[in-house]
């Protein structure tokens, strides 16, 4: 019964599959070895267990969503997706989504897009981890990790997420990592691939909407939709880039409610 329509603002979101770990980690399943090893990583599950899984979703009208950090990884699940469209159904109906994303190769980026798949990326993993992505991959590869320009210049829409607990859902945080791309050390990593602050507070707001089917209701501030809004202390479109990480949310109102303010009061 919350695998439809909300029911005290829950829903069930659709089906999650694994297929491999952490580039972190060095458990990312890659096409291509690590640095200075012959490891690539290893995948979770087989090929048929994919398929399987992602048929079964499309079959049943259900959103599918893949953990996908490495490039072999988005390998298995697009092909998997493939396969399920060449036996004449849509993936695109279900809008499936592959989570992390990390190392999507910039040769696949056409793939989703022809498949309907909706790239949610891990962008802060740029400042948590991109010195170790640095050692692990080396400057140029590491440089790739999270393609959010990529994605935007195919016309994808993408979105962004903290996977919380793994680090704090500091959104604001996160706009800052997709637009200025610093690593802990204050490296500068995958210039090219840094976007512009209307782009990533789409990722986090009208895009955040459609992946889940619900662009008609949240996502904008449109007549009509729902009044789930954020009062920041200063505009995110003019403040210096730089300065985003520092934003503060100072009251969160859902549905015309203010649920919580900065002032305490409730």
């Amino acid at each position: 019964e919350y695998a439809g329509d909300y029911r005290e603002h829950f829903r069930l979101g659709g089906y999650k599959m694994f297929l491999d770990g952490s580039p972190q980690s060095r458990t990312a399943w890659m096409r291509t070895p690590y640095l200075g090893s012959e490891d690539r990583g290893y995948p979770t599950l087989t090929d048929r267990q994919v398929y399987g899984y992602a048929e079964r979703a499309v079959k049943e009208g259900r959103q599918i969503l893949a953990h996908c950090n490495g490039d072999a990884a988005a390998e298995q699940y697009l092909a998997a997706l493939e396969q399920v469209k060449a036996g004449g159904l849509d993936p695109a109906a279900v809008r499936p989504v592959m989570i992390h994303a990390q190392l999507l190769g910039l040769d696949q980026i056409p793939r989703l897009a022809s498949l309907g798949v909706i790239p949610s990326f891990f962008v802060a993993h740029v400042y948590h981890w991109g010195d170790t992505h640095i050692r692990n991959f080396g400057r140029e590869r590491a440089g790739r990790i999270s393609p959010a320009r990529s994605a935007w210049e195919a016309g994808l829409p993408f979105t962004f997420h903290q996977d919380a607990p793994v680090i704090r859902p500091d959104m604001a945080e996160t706009l800052w990592c997709a637009v200025c791309r610093r690593t802990r050390s204050g490296q500068l990593l995958g210039e090219e691939e840094r976007i512009p602050v209307e782009e990533a507070l789409k990722a986090v707001t009208i895009h955040g909407a459609y992946q889940y089917g619900e662009e008609r209701e949240k996502g904008s501030l449109t007549p009509g939709k729902k009044a789930d809004l954020v009062i920041l202390d200063r505009n995110p479109m003019e403040a210096a880039p730089e300065e985003l990480r520092e934003i503060q949310v100072l009251e969160t109102i859902k549905e015309g409610k203010t649920v919580f303010s900065r002032k305490g009061q409730k």
